[in-house]
């Protein structure tokens, strides 16, 4: 039986890891990303998502008020990038890791998960870890009460 446990416990392993693995893959091959996001939140002139990257509405206005690089970047990767600075463009794909191949950004992902570090929410600007630890009392409480109404 001692046996039995080790195994199925040493199984979960490589499991968890193909299940991570898959998931990688689904969300960098999916369309949309940090990256685009943010490109999206900056060609709408968003304040407070400039004000994170360092500055105010210099980086994509110019001093006219227009764009600061117009014919600049129409050979990006990104759709929304059209208009903005390349070097914007290539601060923010540092930001998110994307200036590094996909297998060292699998790798950091593992080391960073190995830490229980999840990085910091793109909707409310803390931690997923405090999130989580913040919902925790709930789900708890929701957890037991089924638990007691089944017995």
């Amino acid at each position: 039986m001692t046996a039995y446990i080790i195994r199925r416990l040493l199984l979960m392993i490589p499991t968890l890891l193909g299940i991570m693995l898959l998931n990688f893959v689904i969300v960098q091959a999916a369309p949309g990303g940090p990256v685009e996001r943010m490109l999206a939140q900056i060609q709408g002139m968003d304040s407070d998502l400039q004000a994170r990257m360092g500055g105010g509405g210099e980086m994509a206005t110019g001093s006219s008020g227009g764009n600061a690089a117009s014919s600049g970047s129409s050979s990006s990767k990104y759709r929304g990038a059209q208009g903005l600075d390349p070097e914007l463009v290539t601060r923010i794909e540092k930001l998110y890791g994307f200036d590094k191949p996909a297998h060292e950004r699998f790798w950091i992902m593992i080391q960073n998960y190995a830490v229980f570090d999840f990085g910091e929410s793109f909707f409310r600007d803390k931690s997923v870890t405090d999130l989580v630890l913040e919902k925790m009392p709930v789900s708890i409480l929701i957890a037991s009460i089924g638990q007691a109404s089944t017995q």
